[in-house]
């Protein structure tokens, strides 16, 4: 049995749509059921769809949402609203629910009400949910995408969510990784070791630090002393080290496409992908050599991303070396996934 779900997440970056069919995948259920998509069991993909929005572009300056961005996620969300109707319209089975949410930007912004009732005068109910929520859905999601092959039974995973503007960092330990296990929450919960979200992100770390184009090496060096020094703490008081790190959302993914100068973006070739500190080196130093105008033009990096990818980076960057791993594996399942399989 199987419902089809949408999960629209709205981050302080991009604004991101899957459909997908999710299955009970429960204790009472059939048995396990086999990856649908090559990443989890439970979640068969129908359709992904992203805008980068800039929510909070001028949020920490002004402590407000503009009407400029509140009208990108407006149009973001019509759209996606256009498709989930367009499934059942082509004769296909529609979609049962519609779960939103919103994060960091919307957390802090005092007009967040504003964007709301643009939203919901589409049609649209979003949750704005806490950065604890934002972090136990986003394990659940990133770890249920290595699943099926069972890569991470008896490790100890610490989760990567670089956000616009905030990080999720969620330390915890996978017995044998199966679905049915990640399914329920509360069963997830007692696994969950640490978890943190820092108001950190790669839209804030460039409002904050990086006003020179390209950034000068002063700037970058400031950047990544203020990261490390807001985060040691939580590494401090891990009690158990992670064996192994998962990163998820644009910054990762484009680590990937950047380093394998991808002219198409391949999620199938981005699932599962190593990157070596001294991959990730790399390709922060190459983009932030280059002024926009010029990163713009890489191959691999969205025009609309290129603004503030190399917070992003210098985010990964800490992670990783605090962490002390030599590298991250990039997951293309996340919070989204996690939205669905908690319904």
């Amino acid at each position: 049995m199987s419902m089809r779900l949408a999960a629209i997440d709205l981050g302080t970056v991009t604004a991101r749509l899957l459909i997908a069919d999710v299955e009970g995948c429960g204790p009472e259920s059939e048995p396990a059921c086999e990856p649908a998509n090559g990443y989890t069991r439970g979640v068969h993909e129908l359709e992904r769809h992203m805008r980068i929005t800039h929510l909070g572009e001028g949020l920490y300056d002004t402590g407000r949402i503009s009407a400029a961005a509140i009208e990108r996620e407006r149009a973001a969300c019509a759209a996606f609203l256009e498709t989930i109707r367009a499934v059942g319209q082509r004769g296909e089975r529609p979609v049962e629910r519609v779960l939103a949410v919103a994060t960091s930007a919307m957390r802090e912004a005092t007009n967040s009400d504003e964007v709301l009732d643009a939203l919901s005068s589409l049609g649209l109910a979003v949750e704005v949910i806490p950065g604890a929520r934002e972090a136990q859905l986003s394990f659940l999601g990133t770890v249920s995408g290595f699943a099926a092959s069972g890569a991470l039974a008896g490790q100890t995973v610490l989760t990567v969510d670089v956000g616009g503007g905030s990080t999720e960092l969620i330390c915890g330990h996978v017995e044998d990784g199966r679905i049915e296990d990640l399914h329920a929450e509360s069963h997830l919960a007692a696994h969950i070791l640490k978890q943190h979200s820092f108001l950190i992100g790669c839209r804030r770390v460039t409002d904050r630090f990086l006003g020179s184009d390209p950034p000068s090496p002063h700037e970058l060096a400031r950047a990544g002393l203020w990261l490390r020094d807001e985060m040691r703490g939580y590494f401090d008081a891990l009690s158990q080290w992670p064996s192994i790190a998962l990163a998820v959302a644009g910054t990762a993914t484009t680590v990937v496409s950047v380093r394998d100068a991808m002219g198409e973006y391949d999620p199938a070739r981005v699932h599962g992908a190593k990157v070596s500190a001294a991959e990730l080196d790399e390709v922060l130093g190459r983009l932030a050599a280059l002024p926009l105008a010029r990163r713009l033009g890489q191959i691999g990096l969205e025009p609309e991303r290129a603004s503030v990818i190399i917070g992003g980076l210098l985010v990964l960057q800490a992670v990783l070396e605090l962490a002390d791993l030599e590298h991250f594996t990039v997951s293309e399942t996340d919070i989204l996934h996690g939205i669905l399989l908690a319904a």
